[in-house]
């Protein structure tokens, strides 16, 4: 089987309760990094994150140092992700407002329904839609580059 990157969402998770280090970790192991396993039994080339206190935990930090020694981007991780960056990720840029507009398509209920059509929402964006957020997501590097790392939003 041939898999293409950037054709699928992994996820989503959904925490309960308050999300500390610990927790995050914990997901991160039994959830998140199985998850990441594409269909040609490879992992990514690097992981990222942003700087949120539970993904800065100690414990988070160093399980990410096992598992993608030198290849993960997030707050003082190997590949540090400066403050106020341009957002670069396609979690920024496409996919929450994206998700949002699907979602409240439909009145939600409760808790149990929004969890429901978050995920039914994610299930329904297709491959195609996945490949021009990649191809867009490059281009977005391009001009940060370009641009010296200074933002962006202004000449997209």
């Amino acid at each position: 089987m041939s898999y293409t990157p950037g054709t699928r969402i992994i996820g989503p998770y959904f925490i309960h309760g308050t999300l500390t280090g610990e927790r995050y970790r914990v997901m991160l192991e039994e959830d998140v990094f199985p998850d990441l396993l594409n269909p040609d039994g490879d992992f990514p080339s690097f992981f990222q994150q942003d700087g949120a206190p539970p993904h800065y935990a100690l414990c988070a930090r160093q399980w990410l140092d096992t598992q993608f020694p030198g290849r993960w981007i997030g707050r003082r991780g190997p590949i540090e992700w400066p403050p106020r960056s341009p957002d670069l990720t396609p979690l920024d840029f496409f996919l929450w407002g994206h998700l949002k507009d699907l979602v409240y398509q439909e009145p939600i209920r409760d808790f149990h329904h929004l969890q429901q059509r978050i995920r039914q929402c994610c299930d329904a964006i297709q491959p195609d839609v996945l490949l021009r957020v990649h191809a867009d997501w490059q281009k977005r590097l391009a001009v940060c580059l370009a641009q010296e790392g200074q933002h962006i939003e202004h000449v997209l």
